[in-house]
């Protein structure tokens, strides 16, 4: 059934059932109610099309998620939780969310103008940001509606919210040094990845305030995946000064950091200290040791986003003078034993 029958079924205007059904004021509240009661009687289904030229809005909401690499699953756990979250928002609003994903960083731009220049949403919420990202740069250029999820030195002034890395990156620093590690290494995601640059800014930091001199060779980067932790473990454990403590960005890594320290006969929090970074599912807890890092609610980060997105998009009976929303979203340390002295004292 359209709207015309349901409006001739009724005795009302199609102008009165439209107001109705989209809870405009200009309508009573008696009828309002009747207008759904019939709708859901007489089995009503709008034309979606045809509201979507009216309202000029196809009531859709864009989530990219980060560029994957078939070995790479830590967006799994992570971001369908996520999009529950956003979901939630958005469906106050009656929105929909649609999610994308790419293999390369070409393909997620060629991907996105294709969105963009069809029109096939509303507005997108960009995650996997890098310092320099031309994603944010296109979007602000055409003055499309977007959230990052992440910070950039794109995109000019835009909304964005991100995780609080500094403080979780020098929080893990304070711990080891703690527990008596002064020779502690850092495994990171490459590829310009912002988030990285900001994890590693806040290990320098911590070194630097705990009198602890900053060594390049304890950096490293690679993908941000179980097989990437796998490499860098190898690669610091083979140096003429290994550390006694890694520090990953990413739970993922150091799944992969255990299975190369198996190999090697070794334990992590006996023979080396691994640290977590931002635990994004249930498998560290099912780890031996438990492994130490910081949750996220991630749900409720979410919903966030999607409040932040519907700030960005007119029409959604949300305030849009108010600010531009760029937010740090909190981290909390979950201490377990992965990360304690070293074998032999301090080092």
């Amino acid at each position: 059934m359209g709207i015309k029958k349901l409006a001739n079924h009724l005795n009302l205007s199609i102008a009165t059932v439209s107001r109705a059904l989209n809870a405009s004021d200009e309508v009573s509240a008696a009828t309002r109610q009747r207008v759904l009661e019939a709708a859901a009687e007489l089995g009503y289904s709008p034309n979606k099309a045809a509201e979507s030229l009216r309202k000029g809005r196809i009531d859709t909401i864009g989530l990219m998620l980060p560029m994957r690499s078939p070995e790479e699953n830590y967006t799994l756990s992570l971001f369908l939780t996520l999009a529950d979250g956003i979901q939630e928002s958005l469906s106050k609003a009656q929105l929909d969310l649609a999610i994308y994903q790419s293999r390369t960083d070409e393909d997620e731009l060629t991907r996105l103008k294709r969105i963009v220049e069809r029109r096939q949403v509303d507005g997108v919420i960009v995650s996997g940001t890098r310092r320099h990202d031309p994603r944010l740069d296109y979007l602000a250029e055409k003055r499309f509606p977007f959230v990052a999820f992440g910070r950039s030195e794109s995109g000019g002034e835009h909304a964005w919210i991100d995780l609080d890395f500094e403080s979780a990156a020098e929080e893990a620093i304070e711990r080891l040094v703690g527990f008596g590690h002064r020779r502690i290494a850092i495994g990171m995601p490459g590829q310009d990845a912002m988030q990285a640059h900001v994890y590693l800014n806040g290990y320098k930091r911590a070194l630097k305030r705990l009198g602890i001199a900053f060594d390049a060779s304890l950096v490293r980067h690679d993908d941000l995946s179980e097989r990437g932790g796998y490499r860098v473990t190898g690669e610091l454990l083979d140096a003429a000064q290994p550390p006694t403590a890694i520090v990953f960005q990413s739970d993922c890594m150091a799944i992969g950091a255990y299975r190369k320290l198996s190999e090697l006969g070794l334990r992590p929090g006996k023979d080396i200290a691994i640290s977590g970074g931002v635990l994004t599912g249930e498998v560290p807890d099912y780890l031996s040791p438990r492994l130490t890092g910081f949750s996220i609610a991630t749900r409720e980060l979410g919903a966030r986003m999607g409040e932040a997105i519907l700030s960005r998009l007119p029409g959604t009976n949300v305030v849009h003078d108010a600010p531009i929303m760029q937010e740090i979203w909190p981290l909390r340390l979950k201490a377990r034993t992965s990360d304690a002295l070293p074998r032999d004292g301090a080092a």
